[in-house]
């Protein structure tokens, strides 16, 4: 735990014991028996606990009780109720470090304060008098509905964000990325918004029959912590599942790049042991034509070697480009090229387009690798005029730009379709398969989409369509 986190945990649990302090006499003034039935209701509230999607959070029911203790008894007294009751949770169910039963004790008190003055700033009375005896319960109207509504608010966002505050010191993340990863999913909002708006019920139900009242609002809290423990479940299932399915394509793609390596391996070794056994009496054609095969076997594991790093490429340095620009400056520096000699390029670039966020390097990368198929496959079909059409269009529905590279070539096979961004897959004898895989991933960290498709009439169509907002 580093020195920042502690002191965050420190000042929390300090600024909660001195919440605690100042509300002695509230709850002193409650009786020891109404103090114990509200302590074990909350107690029974704090038992349905759930961690958080990733596991480095939690929540409860407690929630409902909370807020109703508020509107019923004032925030003083519900304090010493609501820490107490986690305490006894803590021991009986959660079973958190020492340090952050500490730092969650003194959330909640936070959080039920910052609620409490919220409600009584807006006019909001406790509803029951401290002594719980006849006449003590109040008058139940639509004057509490905004005072406990802004309440319920700032419960919410004082209590998630002391929370994801110390997450986000322990893992070295934003707090505001923390903080919406840890509750500010749907399922969490949802969950969340039914508990407060449970908490009326508490109120009413006590109001109406006492505390025999609160058993009710007790089923509808199980339903939740199911709802959302079978949702967290799901979820986690969902993720495990994608991690094997990762390892699993990695442990292919690996498989396959050690038996090309071996191949390679296998040519040079055969061809440099023959080299060993002929010193001196090898005739300089032999020599040069054993010379020629180990230099080829190693420039193909060199493509190969490059292909990996291309693709395993991650980190993106965006910045303002003019996409229309570079797709003329990737032009200009590659039809000097001998691959590109007879290849006719159609630029058809409107002025409309924005300025977008961009790794230049990674998109011109993208360029180069399209192109350069469309060259082979023109140039293995024998096309008779070969020519490449780039496209740019800013889409009339959304803030989005379209980059397509169009040929004349023979097309894509069917069959190739659909596992043609896939690592490792080449239609090419001689390809090492990971230009478009690594186009797929570079257009994906930039948050945009990448698709391929026969054009009408002959040739291949690529489309990638980059965000035109991501970043400005």
């Amino acid at each position: 735990m580093t020195r920042t986190l502690s002191a965050y945990i420190t000042a929390v649990a300090l600024l909660g014991a001195a919440v605690l302090w100042i509300s002695l006499p509230e709850f002193r003034a409650l009786g020891m028996v109404h103090a114990a039935i509200w302590i074990l209701m909350s107690l029974l509230a704090e038992s349905l606990w759930l961690s958080t999607i990733t596991g480095q959070a939690m929540e409860s029911m407690a929630s409902t009780v909370d807020l109703g203790l508020l509107v019923l008894l004032g925030f003083k007294p519900a304090v010493w109720i609501v820490v107490i009751a986690f305490a006894l949770a803590n021991v009986l169910f959660s079973r958190r470090v020492w340090y952050k039963a500490l730092f969650n004790a003194g959330q909640n008190a936070l959080a039920l304060a910052a609620a409490g003055i919220t409600f009584a700033v807006l006019g909001g009375e406790p509803l029951v008098g401290a002594g719980m005896g006849a006449g003590g319960v109040g008058t139940l109207g639509a004057s509490l509905i905004v005072p406990w509504a802004l309440a319920t608010v700032v419960y919410f966002l004082v209590n998630t964000a002391l929370v994801a505050g110390a997450v986000a010191l322990s893992t070295r993340t934003p707090l505001l990325r923390t903080w919406r990863r840890e509750y500010l999913y749907y399922n969490s909002i949802i969950s969340s918004a039914a508990l407060f708006f449970l908490s009326p019920l508490v109120v009413v139900s006590y109001m109406a029959i006492g505390y025999y009242g609160l058993i009710f609002f007790f089923v509808p809290l199980l339903l939740i912590k199911e709802a959302s423990a079978k949702y967290i479940a799901l979820e986690k299932a969902k993720d495990e599942l994608i991690s094997q399915e990762r390892l699993a394509a990695k442990g292919e793609m690996a498989a396959e790049v050690a038996h090309e390596l071996n191949n390679y391996l296998a040519g040079i070794s055969g061809r440099a042991q023959l080299f060993l056994m002929n010193v001196g009496t090898q005739t300089p054609e032999r020599t040069q034509e054993g010379a020629r095969i180990i230099y080829e076997q190693v420039s193909a594991m060199s493509i190969l070697t490059k292909g990996l790093l291309d693709f395993s490429h991650k980190e993106v340095r965006k910045q303002p480009t003019k996409l229309n620009d570079l797709v003329r400056r990737t032009v200009e520096f590659i039809t000097p090229q001998n691959k590109y000699e007879r290849v006719q390029f159609d630029l058809d670039l409107p002025g409309d387009v924005p300025d977008l966020h961009l790794d230049p390097a990674q998109i011109q990368q993208v360029l180069l690798n399209l192109f350069s198929n469309a060259a082979d496959a023109m140039r293995a079909a024998k096309t008779p005029l070969p020519r490449v059409i780039v496209r740019t269009r800013l889409r009339a529905t959304g803030p989005e730009v379209d980059l397509t590279v169009e040929d004349n070539g023979p097309g894509l096979p069917p069959e190739a379709m659909r596992r043609l961004f896939e690592p490792s897959f080449t239609t090419k004898p001689e390809g090492h398969g990971f230009g478009l895989s690594t186009c797929y991933r570079i257009v994906q960290n930039h948050g945009g989409k990448i698709s391929a498709q026969n054009a009408p009439g002959s040739g291949a169509r690529f489309t990638v369509t980059l965000p035109a907002k991501s970043g400005l």
